[in-house]
Formats: C-alpha cells, sequence, structure tokens
C-alpha cells in the first residue's frame, strides 16, 4: 500500500509532499499502519471529501466547501487498499482527528519520503 499526504496553501503558498509505502516498513508496522488507514475511514467519507482517484493521474488539491483565507489544504491519497486508488480532501477546519492522527503516523515514519512541488 502506497499512502501520499499533500498539503498547500497557507501564507506561503508551497506544496509539500510525503509518500510511505507499507513494502519498506516491517511487517508487523506496516499491517498497523493498514488497520489505521481503514480506522480513519477515509473510504466512507461522504462527498466532497471522498473520490476515486481519475486515471489520468495527479493533480493539484481542490478545497472540499469553502475554506479560511489562510487554511491549509490536505489530500491523502492510499493506493493498493482496494481495487482502485482513492483520495480524500480537507482543510484545516474539515480534517477529522481520526485522518490527522493518520497523517501523524505517517510523518512519524523514518521510511517516508518528502518533497517540495514547484
Amino acid at each position: 500500500m502506497k499512502l501520499t499526504v499533500r498539503r498547500g496553501g497557507g501564507i506561503s503558498g508551497i506544496v509539500t509532499r510525503t509518500e510511505l509505502d507499507t513494502a519498506a516498513l516491517p511487517d508487523p508496522v506496516a499491517e498497523d499502519l493498514v488497520g489505521e488507514v481503514q480506522r480513519a475511514g477515509l473510504q466512507d467519507l461522504p462527498a466532497p471529501h471522498h473520490e476515486v482517484l481519475a486515471a489520468e493521474g495527479p493533480h493539484e488539491p481542490r478545497a472540499p466547501a469553502a475554506r479560511q483565507p489562510d487554511s491549509q489544504l490536505y489530500e491523502i491519497s492510499v493506493e493498493g487498499l482496494g481495487p482502485t486508488p482513492l483520495s480524500a480532501r480537507f482543510t484545516d477546519e474539515s480534517l477529522p482527528e481520526r485522518v490527522r492522527h493518520l497523517m501523524e503516523l505517517i510523518d512519524a515514519r523514518p521510511e517516508r519520503t518528502d518533497s517540495v512541488e514547484m
């Protein structure tokens, strides 16, 4: 399973990308992370948060509904959990605690890769 977290917006407008592939993790850690993804309930979120990724590839994160001028935008994508990849988008105001927790777990793994998108 591959997890991607994109963050953008705020004052700077910089978009960062964090990726984590469970293939790089020890088996027990990978299994725990799969469980956390399922508990986060990304696949169960109502529109406008949940969407199946289009086949044409990556795209800029879009905010679900209105947001505050300097709020951060988040997009979390999951590949390899089900038959099709999925993506969910949030603002600071709409980010559920269980998804925030999942992002913190991803950020805490030394196996992750971080980049800035230009």
